[in-house]
């Protein structure tokens, strides 16, 4: 009888453990996506695009080396709804950089990013 209840302890473990790791990478890829996309709506596709592209920007990587951690704040939003300033951190091996984008909605109803800056602190 005890052989049947190691093995089961056996498949429960390894199953735990694949549905943790599922979990985990669940989180880690499609996490962010979920998130601003719930939070922002339509525009949260464009806002995770941003950060997708400059964590990976040479003009930026260039000067704070390999991003180690990323996070963003939605800092104000108009009572129409229509304009949206969001911020950005990526930490980096050698500086930080906070990158600010302003988007807008256009009359066609697409969101699009019309300004965005980019300060540097080591």
């Amino acid at each position: 009888m005890q052989v049947k209840n190691q093995r089961f302890q056996y498949w429960g473990y390894l199953l735990m453990g694949a549905l943790v790791f599922a979990t985990f990478l669940l989180i880690k890829y499609m996490g962010q996506q979920t998130v601003l996309k719930a939070v922002l709506g339509e525009p949260g596709e464009i806002v995770n695009n941003a950060m997708n592209s400059a964590r990976v920007s040479p003009r930026i990587t260039s000067k704070t080396g390999a991003i180690t951690a990323r996070s963003f704040k939605m800092e104000d939003m108009s009572a129409t709804k229509d304009t949206l300033i969001y911020r950005f951190l990526l930490d980096g091996e050698h500086a930080d950089a906070a990158i600010k984008i302003w988007m807008t909605k256009r009359t066609s109803g697409k969101w699009e990013i019309v300004k965005s800056d980019t300060l540097y602190t080591n």
